[in-house]
């Protein structure tokens, strides 16, 4: 199944991946805060949520999905990452296997394009869950941290 072969190729080729996210890093003025971050970060992050993305496609287990990617967010509010950043850092992660997993098939037939358009419509579910928790995790703190200065001002 052309699926699994090109879900596996994504995985074992996390650093081409993790390459087209670090240069769009360089040259987006709307990710200055990522910029600071060295590329071994970089690599790290892409390297957890390509994994993620085959763990979850192997077995879609939605809570631990949710408890690590409201962890991650949590985890940017921390390190003072603006929100909007880190949602277009995962956007251009998104689009970056897209576009990795677009340039491996090459000549396909009509069952391994349905294939490969299952596979991309089930990495848009992934990456919808992961946004929405990051985001939910994020602003769980954020208020949490709001709520606690108006107590110790108000």
């Amino acid at each position: 199944m052309i699926a699994a072969r090109l879900l596996q190729r994504i995985e074992t080729n996390w650093e081409q991946i993790a390459l087209a996210v670090m240069i769009a890093r360089n040259q987006d003025p709307e990710l200055p805060h990522y910029k600071h971050l060295s590329d071994d970060e970089i690599r790290y992050r892409v390297r957890d949520l390509t994994a993620n993305l085959a763990r979850w496609m192997a077995s879609p287990d939605e809570a631990r999905s949710i408890e690590h990617f409201e962890q991650l967010g949590r985890r940017r509010y921390l390190e003072g990452m603006p929100l909007h950043e880190v949602l277009l850092k995962l956007t251009v992660l998104k689009r970056a296997i897209h576009t990795y997993a677009s340039d491996q098939n090459y000549s396909l037939t009509p069952m391994e394009i349905y294939d490969e358009l299952e596979l991309l419509r089930a990495m848009a579910t992934y990456f919808d869950l992961v946004i929405f928790r990051v985001a939910k995790g994020y602003d769980e703190v954020a208020r949490q941290d709001r709520e606690y200065s108006y107590r110790r001002t108000g």
